[in-house]
């Protein structure tokens, strides 16, 4: 059975990866899904500060068998300077552009027809903000649920919510839960909350997202 195979940054988008991607993907016909965090050093792994580490997992899942398809679940934001393409992204205004400049030169770089690259174009939070059903269904406050719907209701596409150091999506979860004196816990409640929203909500509001993970069943069925 061939395997499909995501590399994240860090637990978050890891146990996103396993729980509610795995589920969506089973349902297309897609079992065996897994995903690993980047690699940093022996022993270590966890973030995402340097190309090598990345490409160096990359290539060692493509050179572990042929059956296989791996993809990548990684941030735009303080993307590492050496990425393939760096200096000619970071000439250009439009953070879709300056993507899709990224996505060409990794492409280039492993030059395997079993990768498929991906990069969110803000961080995992902004998928949160598909619906209000995850918040609302997780926050018991209602000043809390009311500023996060309104956040919502200002972005129609949840991806294009700046990813700022202070205007991140996560950033305003935590800025709106600190002033009820409550913390946010990225990694349980961040899944929990998506899994309060459903899969398929957040395709639906988050078109990059989507056409990520259909390329992706088109590729695995059709390889």
């Amino acid at each position: 059975m061939k395997r499909l195979i995501i590399i994240v940054e860090g637990q978050t988008e890891k146990e996103f990866v396993e729980n509610s991607l795995r589920k969506f993907f089973i349902s297309k016909g897609i079992f065996d899904v897994r995903a690993i965090m980047i690699q940093t050093s022996k022993g270590n792994k966890g973030g995402f500060v340097n190309y090598n580490h990345l490409k160096n997992d990359i290539n060692n899942l493509l050179k572990s068998e042929k059956d296989i398809l791996v993809s990548m679940f990684v941030d735009f934001f303080r993307i590492p300077t050496n990425f393939p393409n760096f200096d000619l992204s970071i000439s250009k205004s439009i953070t879709d552009v300056k993507i899709e400049i990224l996505l060409e030169g990794i492409s280039k770089d492993i030059n395997d027809t079993r990768f498929i690259p991906y990069i969110q174009k803000h961080e995992f939070e902004s998928l949160l903000f598909s619906s209000d059903v995850g918040f609302s269904n997780w926050f018991e406050n209602e000043w809390i649920i009311n500023e996060l719907k309104a956040i919502i209701d200002n972005y129609p596409n949840p991806e294009e919510i700046n990813t700022g150091s202070e205007t991140a999506p996560s950033k305003r979860i935590i800025k709106i839960l600190e002033e009820k004196r409550k913390k946010y816990d990225k990694i349980a409640e961040g899944n929990l909350i998506a899994e309060e929203i459903g899969f398929e909500k957040i395709m639906e509001k988050c078109p990059r997202f989507k056409n990520w993970i259909l390329n992706l069943i088109e590729h695995y069925k059709n390889s």
